[in-house]
């Protein structure tokens, strides 16, 4: 039995709780309009409207093109200039600066070289005027050497006379009218009537020796006479 009541108590149906009214039917119940129960509609997808690609004209076409190739060129003339400087100009740009400073020594050489000379100017202008004093004392020491040998000449040619040897006495005045055509020059400074007349004096005794050596021999003394005053006029110490 109490199985049986068991099974009873269970099969006992449960009160029912209260629906919750269908929202919609609630809207019926309220005599709201039936557009606002229904659902939007949903969007379609709306296609973006393509413009249609217009082609470029001919004209437009040959000055793209046109563009394209001035850049092109434009481009390859830059390259074409930097690539020639750094291949010619470059170099002869190095090798202009060495030149530069290879000249800049060679100016400062130079500059060094000028002060030197103005340096020794001095020096070098008492050396020329001591060369000029020696150049000289050079030829009045010749001058004085002819002198003294066409006084030897006349003295041989006078002592050959005596010893009356008139072929040494020729021979002894060969050399001395050129010794003293040497001698005029400064026979002249200190007088010129006897730088005139003793070559023509000993032109005349040397004529005369073999014809009239005693007079000749006298010719040549007063000859001798005429040198020996020229001596302290010419040759002043």
């Amino acid at each position: 039995m109490k199985n049986k009541n068991d099974e009873i108590t269970i099969k006992e149906p449960q009160p029912a709780s209260p629906e919750t009214p269908d929202p919609v039917q609630t809207t019926e119940a309220h005599g709201m309009p039936e557009t606002l129960e229904k659902p939007a509609p949903e969007p379609k997808d709306i296609q973006p409207e393509i413009p249609e690609k217009i082609e470029p004209s001919p004209m437009k076409i040959f000055f793209r093109k046109a563009l394209i190739w001035l850049i092109v060129i434009i481009i390859a003339f830059v390259g074409g200039f930097l690539l020639d400087h750094f291949l010619r100009y470059k170099p002869l740009s190095d090798d202009l600066s060495q030149a530069q400073l290879e000249l800049d020594d060679v100016k400062q050489d130079i500059s060094d070289l000028k002060s030197q000379i103005t340096q020794l100017q001095p020096k070098m202008e008492a050396a020329n005027a001591r060369i000029a004093t020696l150049e000289d004392d050079l030829e009045i020491a010749n001058a004085r050497l002819q002198f003294y040998q066409v006084l030897v000449d006349v003295n041989n040619a006078r002592i050959a006379i005596f010893l009356e040897n008139i072929e040494e006495a020729q021979t002894a005045l060969v050399d001395t009218m050129e010794r003293l055509e040497e001698l005029v020059p400064v026979i002249e400074e200190g007088n010129p009537e006897l730088a005139m007349s003793l070559p023509r004096r000993l032109e005349l005794i040397v004529d005369g020796l073999e014809r009239d050596p005693e007079t000749a021999s006298i010719d040549l003394e007063l000859f001798t006479k005429d040198l020996l005053m020229l001596e302290p006029l010419i040759f002043e110490d």
